[in-house]
């Protein structure tokens, strides 16, 4: 018996070793750039540890070296799925996410940077990549590109927006350059001249279903959903069941149009529709942002509950997780979210600037929040850090010229709240800054405009800090009693006052 067990372990050593052998000529074949030798060991190695990641990352970097990308990427993707030490298997997932960023590939960038962060999650440079394709793939004008699979019009060769140019002036009809030029002009977010490129193609080629669907996604992003849902309709019929991934996408953008505007049934029906057609994260916020906009906010936690379970995008779903939270009165809990997820931000980007659409809803949410607690110089920073929707415009305005006032900014808040227009707390805070100037023919005018809307402004103005330069004048004494309804006695007063 003990013999046996001898042999055995004899039999397994020398099969070991050859196994290892294996894997160790084809390194040196490697190192000598002899790559079909290599290639033949490494596959044969392979062939007898089918657990081992090590040489098909070896023939990843050969067939990267040869510039067949699309295997390279194939290979690196067995590899990450075996066994391979902590530093290779970041390499790994490192050439996968670049590749697929330069392929515009963003749901398969977030997909592999989400999972070499879980591995270290202190890669700075894969959590900006991921950010930057989140925000290609998200956010309040959300746009999602396909891979192309259209014959003859790939880019080979020329590359610029001036390469293109040159060919147009001498072929104007050249279809080629103008669908790489088109796609030049979206990721520069040129989006009106893009429009025309479409445009013109949809025109010459109303079969090719790339050029419908990019159509649509740049109307949507003109803010022309009418127009974009026409054509997005017509590549809906056109697909069929013939294209479920084509069709995925043309359903995902209807809905966006939809929710912008705000035909929120509508919109959630192609978001379910979307889902079903490829279980992907990005539905699921989108409903539950629409969830969270028409204030059903215990089924938009689900969503959002329910869509964290992907493991990506997971600081915008919980933002909009700690924005429900608020608007359910859990405020404490929601903010302190909120201020984490800021705070991750900052870390990344210092400066606080050009952030992702897609934290807009949350960093104008902490801005109000600071501005409410007398943090002005803190909501400062935030309102200049992201853009407001044009359905945020009010709100935006009245928020930052009221940081404005309270930092000392006074015509910087003039120019904003007398933008807003029919909002008593804009007039009132108009009064207050031109008070701060002295101007009291302009503070009694903002005052009565604001309590038209809200009679309990006269009680307030009369206790105003800032209305207090004007207590010794009869004119503004007179406009406080008589609740600005004797506009010649107060005219009189006025002279009288000059005097």
């Amino acid at each position: 018996m003990a013999f046996r067990i001898l042999l055995f372990l004899v039999l397994l050593s020398v099969f070991t070793l050859q196994l290892f052998a294996d894997l160790k000529e084809g390194k040196k074949a490697y190192a000598r750039k002899d790559f079909s030798k290599a290639m033949d060991e490494f596959q044969r190695f392979n062939n007898a540890n089918p657990s081992s990641g090590e040489a098909w990352m070896y023939m990843g970097y050969i067939y990267e070296y040869r510039r067949d990308y699309p295997k390279s990427i194939q290979s690196f993707k067995k590899a990450v799925g075996l066994r391979l030490p902590r530093k290779d298997l970041i390499n790994c997932y490192q050439k996968i996410i670049l590749y697929f960023n330069y392929q515009r590939d963003y749901h398969e960038v977030i997909t592999y940077s989400t999972r070499v962060l879980r591995i270290d999650p202190d890669l700075t440079h894969i959590q900006k990549i991921r950010t930057a394709a989140e925000e290609r793939l998200a956010g309040h004008h959300v746009v999602h590109k396909p891979k192309r699979h259209t014959e003859g019009v790939e880019t080979i060769g020329p590359n610029s927006e001036a390469d293109y140019l040159k060919i147009l002036k001498k072929e104007p009809e050249n279809e080629s350059a103008r669908w790489n030029l088109s796609l030049i002009y979206a990721n520069q977010k040129e989006f009106q001249k893009a429009e025309t490129m479409l445009e013109m193609l949809v025109k010459d080629f109303p079969e090719k279903e790339d050029y419908l669907y990019k159509y649509g996604v740049i109307l949507i992003r003109n803010e022309k959903y009418s127009d974009a849902l026409q054509i997005l309709d017509k590549l809906e019929s056109k697909i069929g069941n013939g294209s479920p991934k084509m069709l995925y996408y043309a359903n995902l953008n209807q809905a966006v149009a939809y929710h912008k505007m705000k035909k929120y049934e509508e919109a959630a029906k192609y978001y379910r529709k979307s889902h079903s057609l490829n279980a992907t994260v990005q539905p699921l916020i989108g409903l539950t942002k629409l969830k969270y906009e028409v204030k059903d906010c215990d089924n938009a936690i689900k969503m959002a509950e329910r869509a964290l379970e992907y493991g990506e995008r997971t600081r915008e779903i919980r933002m909009y997780l700690a924005l429900c939270k608020i608007q359910n009165k859990e405020e404490t809990e929601g903010y302190t979210i909120l201020k984490e997820i800021a705070s991750a931000l900052e870390k990344e980007n210092p400066e606080f600037k050009n952030l992702p659409e897609v934290y807009n809803d949350g960093i104008l949410k902490l801005a109000r929040y600071y501005t409410n607690h007398g943090e002005y110089g803190k909501a400062l920073r935030y309102f200049h850090s992201v853009q407001s929707s044009e359905e945020e415009e009010r709100e935006y305005r009245f928020y930052l010229g009221k940081v404005y006032y309270y930092t000392g900014k006074i015509d910087q808040a003039i120019l904003l709240l007398e933008k807003i227009g029919s909002s008593s707390g804009a007039y009132y805070l108009l009064a207050k800054c031109y008070a701060n100037k002295d101007d009291l023919e302009k503070t009694m005018e903002y005052i009565r405009k604001a309590a038209d809307m809200k009679p309990s402004i006269w009680a307030a103005a009369a206790e105003e800090k800032e209305f207090e330069r004007f207590k010794e004048k009869s004119s503004f004494k007179n406009f406080l009693e008589s609740k600005g309804s004797e506009k010649e006695k107060s005219s009189d007063s006025q002279a009288l006052d000059k005097t």
